[in-house]
């Protein structure tokens, strides 16, 4: 998720030092997966002498199946629920004699015209009795059709901690409605100067409580067009984060994209995820890389270099990915390969999910390292969380195994790319799916509360260095936060570059 990152906003990142380490794309690094050298790299490193603790900030309040968490300036977490997720957004593993039609979709409308066509109604001559295969009566008219695809909505919820004890004891609804024929899941979730962005493909959105009763009351459309293919369940639009240059970034699967800005140009990558970029008022949108499977979240190192993790295909010896997503870059891969089967596959005989080799064709942008499986949440310590300790580290979990780690990484002078040091787990057992760092420094993580089934059920974890919260650098950065920016001297904005949270 999830991802689902927020980095602090952009004002405050170190711009003298922004983009001042270039590197070339072209990778040059020993394949071996993240998993396997994590004992080796334990031994081999110096590890963090602070301890990370978990505890259960959302106490006795239940969080019904959390996707992403974002926290705006005030502590107050904004946490997406999933309900349609291959109920209502199906999934084409369970309707593969699709697989031509939805391989041949170009726009979402082409989605929605094959929806409304294949499981027509028995006014407009649809066969019910055929359509039970694929959705499920939800209306509870004794039909099954396209309309009961249009009935559960996704969510996101407002949790507060409202007496300061470090335990929320407040939830409420934040804003529903989304539930189209073609909506996705609500997969992403920013907070972020005064309104908060949410991915719930094919649509952004951009939400807004004016009156301050915890409600959304103005909503637009930020962006459109993604997720064009019924594809693999969980290949949604994610990651929502603020880069150094002040714009939005988020993270599609390969359900495509076929978004047109606000300027008028056509973004077309029908058969690839991205990621994609754009102004906080929508404008200037662009696709900023694109030829990924599903990248779940998103993060900046202190420098502005933009990477992620991306899932494998579950092709026979494959392994997920560590990437450095680069301005421009194609990945290689294109949603058909997923159905390639035994017949020749480019992603698997030319190599491209391996880290650079000679097999592969020169236009990708290659791996860094491969990485555990079902990679998700993924966050970068903003610069005075957790403990001076863990400065400068990432911070991963991944939904299979139930693992969390962290690392960092360094310059690989060899290959003009990146290695990663220092990588040891943190946590084990519970499947964390979207994290996020808060303004005062902690990190969370929510859970849903059992695994990927659908439950209602769920929490929000807060994974933090219990001797380090009432740091006098973390109080100071919670309390810059805070304050109102438009209040502020140039001046004092000006000094606010230089601070050492981003």
């Amino acid at each position: 998720m999830t991802g689902i990152l927020v980095i602090r906003p952009a004002f405050t990142f170190q711009f003298r030092v922004v983009y001042s380490i270039v590197f070339s794309v072209i990778f040059l690094i020993t394949n071996i997966s993240l998993h396997s050298v994590c004992s080796a790299q334990e031994k081999s490193s110096q590890r963090p002498a602070s301890k990370l603790e978990y505890r259960k900030w959302s106490g006795e309040i239940n969080v019904p199946d959390p996707v992403s968490i974002s926290f705006d300036d005030q502590g107050r977490a904004f946490v997406t629920q999933t309900a349609r997720r291959k109920i209502q957004d199906l999934d084409i593993r369970k309707n593969q004699g699709w697989i031509p039609n939805d391989l041949s979709f170009q726009s979402v409308q082409d989605k929605l015209d094959f929806y409304r066509s294949r499981l027509a109604t028995e006014e407009q001559g649809g066969d019910s009795l055929l359509n039970k295969a694929h959705v499920e009566d939800v209306n509870q008219d004794g039909q099954h059709d396209y309309r009961d695809l249009m009935m559960i909505s996704e969510a996101i919820h407002l949790l507060e901690d409202t007496d300061g004890d470090g335990t929320a004891d407040k939830i409420g609804l934040f804003a529903d409605g989304f539930q189209s024929e073609v909506t996705g899941i609500a997969a992403g979730v920013l907070a972020h100067e005064g309104d908060v962005y949410s991915t719930v493909a094919p649509d952004v959105w951009k939400l807004r409580d004016t009156d301050g009763d915890g409600k959304v009351d103005g909503r637009e459309k930020m962006a459109t067009g993604f997720g064009l293919h019924i594809a693999y369940a969980g290949h949604d639009m994610h990651g929502l984060t603020v880069g150094p240059d002040g714009k939005i970034y988020w993270s599609v699967g390969d359900k495509g994209i076929n978004a047109v800005s606000k300027e008028g140009k056509r973004f077309l990558f029908p058969n690839q995820g991205g990621v994609m970029r754009c102004n906080p008022d929508g404008s200037d949108f662009e696709v900023f890389a694109h030829g990924l499977r599903n990248v779940q979240e998103l993060a900046f190192d202190q420098y502005g270099n933009l990477f992620g993790f991306d899932n494998d295909s579950d092709q026979p010896e494959e392994r997920e990915r560590f990437i450095w997503i680069v301005e421009g870059m194609d990945a290689g891969w294109r949603c058909n390969y997923q159905y390639r089967g035994s017949d020749y596959n480019p992603w698997m005989a030319e190599r491209m999910w391996e880290p650079r080799n000679r097999d592969q064709p020169a236009f990708i942008v290659p791996t860094i390292e491969n990485s555990i499986n079902g990679p998700c949440g993924f966050a970068f310590n903003p610069g005075t969380a957790l403990s001076p300790d863990y400065k400068d580290y990432f911070f991963l979990t991944g939904t299979i195994q139930g693992e969390q780690l962290a690392f960092k990484i360094q310059p690989d002078r060899k290959g003009d790319s990146f290695k990663l040091t220092n990588l040891h787990p943190i946590g084990a057992g519970t499947p964390l799916i979207g994290i996020n760092f808060s303004p005062g420094g902690g990190l969370f993580a929510v859970d849903w509360g059992g695994g990927y089934p659908l439950n209602q059920s769920g929490a929000v974890w807060e994974i933090d260095v219990p001797d380090s919260k009432g740091s006098i650098l973390r109080l100071n950065t919670a309390k810059v936060l805070a304050s109102d920016f438009g209040e502020k001297t140039a001046d004092a904005l000006v000094a606010l570059l230089g601070h050492e949270d981003q």
